[in-house]
């Protein structure tokens, strides 16, 4: 039987069995736990550990990124400092290369400029006696004047046409019909810049007619032609003073009453207005008003009251200038191509000094406003590098011009002696006027006869032959011209007049004094 009291004992060891077996089981478990807590501990000490490690590794792959970058940013600013460097070094050789040769020219400038600062007083009061006093003297007077005046203020050479005039508007001036000898250029220069109205005494009619193509170009003045005998001649006069116009009046035998206040220039002011009496009208006149007189006469007849008021510009045509019309026609038929090469010759030297010019404009003023570091200005730099070799261009082709005009104006000189035959045989014609006033030759009608000459005479290759050529047949038409011309009685006067001056170099004036019977051979007394 089973006793009450001891039953809960045996439960009670029962279940302490069972525990202790329980514990017996678990405290392996217990100790594996306990060690793997240890270990997990360890290892979460480790990781937090291995965090801040990271942590400090990604701070320190920052820092070095950014050293990094700074470094690289610095070895940049550096490549970039020494390419600008090597670039100012290169724009400094360059600069000192290019300056170093504009110098020599600009110092070679500058004593050019001096020289010509000193003389530009002399050359201004000899130009403004030229145009004051000169132009109605023939050529040789010219000449004499000017070298007493030259003398007189100590001035080595004076050109009006250098002085007063470019080559580009000479050239022009002979595209528009302008004679191209040395008188004809003087005169233009002195009609374009007279203060005074000029007189042109023009009997070939050749000025007046580059002058109407002249003023004719100027599109800011209308050109009005009219002649003193026109009936309307007051009323287009009173017209060109209102209005502005450039007024060429032709025929001008004499200064009519009707344009000396105008010449004269007696203004009266009321106002802002300028008036002035022509005729019996007072109109206002207009700033831009030109007036230019025109006369056929080579001796015109000025009284004292006009000559002091005009300026007379004589194209009467001499000796050496016809001689230089006859050459550039001779020329122009025989090689147009040697008259062509020294105008475009004349015309290219002329634009290169232009723009020479400009680009040395542009260069100085780039310099006087340039800014910060002058190295680091392209377009200084660039414009020293058009300017360089723009100046070599143009040395070069002064250098190459010079040349080819020495041997272009050999080659013209080549063919003076018949321009210089035609110069004589022309003013031979014109020494019968002697004989009978109605003996007038014009130039005009000479020149048809000196181009039809170069027409039919036989081409020949050697040129001394073709000049031969060319003398006998200007000969036989300008003495078949006057032949016909002429009165009977006065032929033989006329044939030994040609015979004296043409073959003066085939006998002394002994024989051809003894030939014309103005004394015996023996020296006695002659006959007259």
């Amino acid at each position: 039987r089973a006793s009450v009291a001891a039953a809960p004992l045996a439960a009670w060891v029962k279940a302490n069995l069972k525990y202790s077996s329980v514990l017996e089981k678990i405290a392996p478990l217990e100790e594996d736990l306990r060690e793997l807590s240890e270990s997990l501990d360890t290892s979460r000490t480790r990781m937090a550990q291995c965090k801040q490690d990271l942590v400090d590794l990604d701070k320190q792959v920052v820092d070095l990124k950014n050293e990094f970058s700074r470094r690289t940013g610095e070895a940049e600013a550096l490549k970039l400092s020494l390419k600008k460097a090597e670039d100012q070094l290169n724009a400094a050789e360059r600069l000192l290369g290019k300056l170093g040769g504009e110098k020599s020219r600009w110092e070679e400038q500058v004593t050019t400029l001096e020289t010509e600062l000193t003389s530009l007083t002399r050359d201004s009061l000899l130009a403004a006696g030229f145009i004051a006093h000169l132009p109605s003297l023939p050529e040789d007077q010219r000449q004499g004047a000017l070298a007493q005046w030259t003398s007189f203020l100590g001035v080595e050479r004076f050109d009006l046409r250098r002085f007063m005039s470019t080559e580009s508007e000479m050239l022009t001036w002979k595209a528009e019909g302008l004679p191209g000898d040395e008188l004809s250029m003087e005169n233009a220069i002195v009609i374009l810049n007279s203060a005074q109205a000029p007189l042109i005494i023009d009997p070939s009619t050749q000025a007046s007619q580059w002058l109407k193509a002249h003023v004719a170009k100027d599109e800011k003045s209308a050109l009005e032609v009219v002649t003193m005998h026109d009936k309307r001649f007051a009323n287009k006069l009173e017209l060109a003073v209102r209005f502005g116009k450039t007024l060429i009046i032709e025929e001008v035998d004499k200064i009519e009453p009707i344009l000396y206040n105008v010449i004269r220039k007696d203004f009266e002011r009321q106002g802002l207005r300028l008036m002035v009496q022509v005729g019996d009208k007072t109109v206002d006149y207009n700033e831009s008003f030109r007036m230019y007189l025109v006369t056929r006469n080579p001796y015109p007849v000025i009284p004292p009251s006009a000559a002091s008021i005009i300026s007379e510009v004589n194209f009467t045509v001499t000796r050496s200038g016809l001689e230089g019309q006859l050459l550039g026609l001779v020329i122009q038929h025989e090689q147009p191509e040697l008259e062509k090469q020294k105008s475009h010759l004349l015309q290219v030297e002329e634009d290169l000094k232009v723009q020479l010019a400009g680009l040395e404009k542009t260069l100085l003023e780039t310099l006087a406003t340039s800014t910060g570091n002058i190295l680091e200005n392209e377009q200084l730099i660039t414009s020293l590098d058009e300017t360089k070799a723009k100046g070599t261009t143009v040395k070069e082709s002064l250098e190459e011009s010079t040349t080819l005009q020495l041997s272009l104006d050999e080659q013209r000189n080549a063919y003076r002696p018949i321009a210089a035959q035609g110069s004589k045989l022309y003013f031979l014609m014109r020494d019968l006027r002697a004989l009978n006033h109605m003996y007038q030759f014009s130039l005009n009608s000479f020149i048809l006869l000196f181009k039809k000459a170069l027409h039919e005479s036989t081409p020949s290759s050697a040129l001394e032959r073709r000049i031969e050529m060319l003398s006998a047949a200007l000969l036989r038409l300008v003495f078949g011209q006057v032949s016909r011309s002429i009165f009977n009685s006065d032929r033989l006067t006329f044939g030994m007049h040609f015979t004296r001056h043409l073959a003066a170099e085939d006998a002394d004036e002994t024989h051809w004094n003894y030939y014309f019977g103005l004394e015996a051979a023996d020296g006695s007394g002659g006959r007259g």
